[in-house]
């Protein structure tokens, strides 16, 4: 069995209101391999087991593979500047064994391709297509699981939904701070925010204690506190706190590069985190949405040099499938 302690997810916006959504993508196995294009038009099944499918009305590009002429996306982004990611949520996320009535079955690791084949807005996927899907309990046959999965969705407007499938149905968190982890649940980790109001940018002032003046020790005595290890709480505390502080990013440009800073306090190198198989769980990849240039931005772990595939009107206008496959070998600029 193939382990996954999760990922990492949050939204920015630049000053001149460029939208990002950007993640990490920590597994047990390599996952960047290539950059899937699905174009409009494209009919192709919603689970492994049943007959549900969907026909594609947007196209859209974001990680993944092709699987029985079928898409199956981490994440990604379609023509209308919809962004969604899909991350674990195991011992939460609850599944149906059979669809509701006048609803689609869909898989949970399908849930990504479906929307951004349909939606063109957060409002889309809030109002329509979430009502007429029930996620089933279907086994992915390529790790030969069921994902235990939740998802964030983000448009051009700034609109974040955090949709976690629960025993009582799929709980929607539209007022969310736009940090996204893993388990628990994110009501949880927005209150788990309240240990750690006391971090700050700033230095502590001196104090005096027994006559004696002690002052802090160089820079950063502020964020005296943050949490500094991989489990899901303090990967969700350290995003949420420099997503906060850092200095907003001018364009898009500033805002990607300012997104893989963030994401590098939660990227895993690989060997530091063992999984209860004894397999090492890892940042396999970090990837960088913008909802207003179409643009797909990535860094895999073997290459960090970012990558980039934007939706052009050329590749909007492809009739079929297409793969870019990821270059992995380390790309290095050298001066002489």
């Amino acid at each position: 069995m193939i382990g996954m302690i999760g990922c990492s997810s949050f939204t920015l916006t630049s000053k001149d209101n460029k939208h990002l959504l950007s993640r990490t993508m920590d597994f047990g196995i390599e996952m960047a391999e290539q950059v899937v294009f699905v174009p409009r038009n494209k009919t192709f099944d919603l689970t492994y087991t049943t007959s549900d499918s969907t026909t594609s009305k947007f196209a859209f590009i974001g990680m993944g593979q092709i699987l029985n002429n079928s898409p199956i996306l981490f994440d990604g982004i379609n023509e209308k500047g919809l962004m969604g990611a899909t991350l674990y949520f195991p011992g939460y996320a609850t599944y149906k064994d059979t669809a509701a009535d006048e609803t689609l079955a869909i898989s949970p690791d399908k849930v990504i391709p479906y929307i951004l084949s349909q939606a063109t807005t957060v409002e889309d996927v809030k109002t329509q297509l979430l009502e007429s899907i029930t996620l089933i309990n279907d086994t992915n046959p390529i790790i030969s699981k069921l994902p235990p999965l939740h998802f964030i969705f983000s448009d051009k407007t700034g609109a974040t939904i955090i949709v976690e499938p629960m025993p009582n149905g799929l709980n929607i968190i539209e007022d969310s701070i736009g940090v996204m982890t893993n388990s628990p649940d994110y009501s949880w980790h927005e209150t788990n925010l309240r240990n750690y109001i006391t971090v700050t940018p700033h230095q502590h002032e001196p104090i005096t204690l027994a006559n004696k003046e002690l002052s802090a020790f160089s820079q950063g005595s502020g964020t005296f506190g943050l949490p500094g290890d991989y489990t899901p709480p303090a990967r969700f505390v350290r995003v949420a706190y420099l997503r906060n502080f850092s200095k907003q990013p001018e364009n898009e440009i500033e805002a990607v590069s300012l997104s893989h800073h963030i994401l590098e306090s939660v990227s895993i190198p690989n060997g530091v985190v063992i999984d209860p198989q004894g397999e090492p769980d890892y940042t396999c990849y970090s990837s960088y949405m913008c909802a207003e240039s179409l643009s797909f931005y990535f860094a895999v772990y073997s290459n960090q040099r970012l990558q980039k595939i934007t939706l052009n009107d050329e590749l909007i206008a492809s009739t079929e499938y297409k793969e870019f496959k990821v270059q992995t070998e380390e790309d290095i600029n050298s001066l002489n």
